[in-house]
């Protein structure tokens, strides 16, 4: 495995709009793109090669890899499924590779939803008219099903805002510049941050992460939501910046990272497996999954306290809810899971006794470490991209972590505790 993640580079939009010619140029330049090979069940066009162009596969072994999990996406594209294979793409972002997917809007989508790190480009025609041309100019298709990719076009075209980026794709030379300055822009944006590997500005706080290189650290991140109804819910104000900058850190530390992350915006670092939870329970479910063979599990997720004993169907009208939401404790995921693995805990705390309270939390959550930090401390914690704190451990003993951005404090947790599993 490389210990730079390769970058994913999807192009989608109308049929016609030029994907594969940017994908093609992409994958002849000089930055080790592989044009991934897309399944489908459309028989080929042209002179399209099996095994080149396309993966060309009847209805029954297309539906025969749907079940088993073959695709990292897959879609309906004019009466026929197109799909992108899940290990092929995966293998070749671990080994360094750069991969371009040239799929369609809702592939596109489908992409964004199981790699969050993908680099979505929509690609668009200059105007109706000149698709209009390029569709009938391959002379392989039916005025109907031309007239059909255009009315798609029109409709694909309402999803260009979802993406990262939009190339009117008029001028081949121009198009062809823009998609080399975002893949150049994308490349320096998703370098190791100055915290982890060799570093060179405060080693004795930042360095240890070495500690975690080839291991598997399972990370939750962001709030829970507990709903009284279809539309309304308790919660508390995690961004969940603080958990994806660790499962950042412990990346590039070496580590294979599962990132638990609940409903929040704050974006997921490439690479990382995703699993999503919205409520404790869902969230206590998948820690009990991904936590067996697991060497650490970092319970920085924000767990609502408390959640409605009843959740109501529809909208609860508002003459009446007065005393209709009963309210009950959530009980301590972490205190109940059981893991056999080390164990990171976080702990919010404001006003006097804070470490005191920690500690006791560290306790009870069998935890091997727990980071403290302030909920009265202008600046830092929730809802900034700031924090500090201290991460206590068992012994006595402590490390105190000065305040800065969430990245930086998320690699010196990352560090502190590989020196401390490591012995040292």
């Amino acid at each position: 495995m490389s210990s730079e993640r390769g970058l994913l580079v999807v192009l989608a939009g109308p049929s016609g709009a030029g994907k594969t010619t940017l994908a093609r140029h992409l994958e002849a330049g000089g930055r080790s793109f592989r044009f991934s090979v897309s399944t489908t069940t459309r028989p080929p066009r042209g002179g399209e090669v099996d095994g080149s162009d396309y993966d060309f596969v009847d209805d029954a072994e297309f539906t025969r890899r749907v079940e088993a999990g073959y695709f990292l996406e897959w879609a309906v594209v004019h009466g026929h499924r197109y799909g992108t294979s899940r290990a092929q793409v995966e293998q070749s972002l671990g080994n360094g590779r750069n991969i371009v997917l040239d799929i369609d809007v809702q592939g596109a989508m489908n992409v964004r939803q199981r790699m969050p790190g993908a680099i979505l480009v929509f690609v668009m025609p200059p105007d109706m008219g000149a698709l209009s041309s390029r569709l009938s100019g391959r002379g392989t298709e039916s005025a109907d099903l031309v007239g059909a990719r255009l009315a798609a076009a029109v409709e694909e075209i309402r999803w260009a805002g979802c993406f990262d980026y939009t190339l009117a794709n008029g001028s081949l030379p121009e198009t062809f510049g823009a998609i080399d300055d975002i893949v150049s822009a994308e490349a320096v944006r998703s370098r190791p941050s100055p915290y982890t590997g060799d570093p060179v500005f405060e080693p004795e706080a930042l360095k240890g992460g070495e500690f975690w290189m080839g291991r598997r650290v399972v990370v939750t991140a962001g709030p829970t939501r507990e709903c009284m109804d279809d539309v309304r819910f308790l919660s508390n104000r995690s961004s969940g910046l603080m958990g994806c900058e660790l499962a950042r850190a412990f990346m590039e530390s070496g580590a294979r990272v599962d990132l638990l992350l609940g409903p929040c915006c704050s974006p997921p670092p490439a690479g990382a497996s995703v699993s999503r939870f919205e409520s404790a329970a869902e969230l206590e479910a998948l820690a009990g999954e991904h936590v067996r063979g697991a060497d650490l599990l970092a319970m920085c997720a924000a767990v609502s306290d408390f959640r409605p004993v009843h959740r109501i169907g529809g909208k609860i009208a508002r003459e009446d809810a007065a005393g209709s939401i009963e309210i009950e404790v959530v009980p301590d995921i972490l205190a109940g899971l059981g893991a056999a693995c080390p164990v990171l805990a976080f702990s919010l705390e404001a006003g006097p006794g804070a470490e005191e309270r920690a500690r006791r939390k560290m306790s009870s959550k069998r935890a091997s470490a727990i980071f403290l930090n302030r909920a009265d401390m202008p600046g830092v914690g929730m809802e900034s991209a700031a924090n500090e704190g201290a991460l206590l451990f068992p012994d006595g003993s402590s490390v105190q972590v000065g305040r800065g951005s969430k990245r930086y404090v998320a690699a010196c947790i990352a560090a502190a505790l590989g020196r401390r599993l490591a012995g040292r």
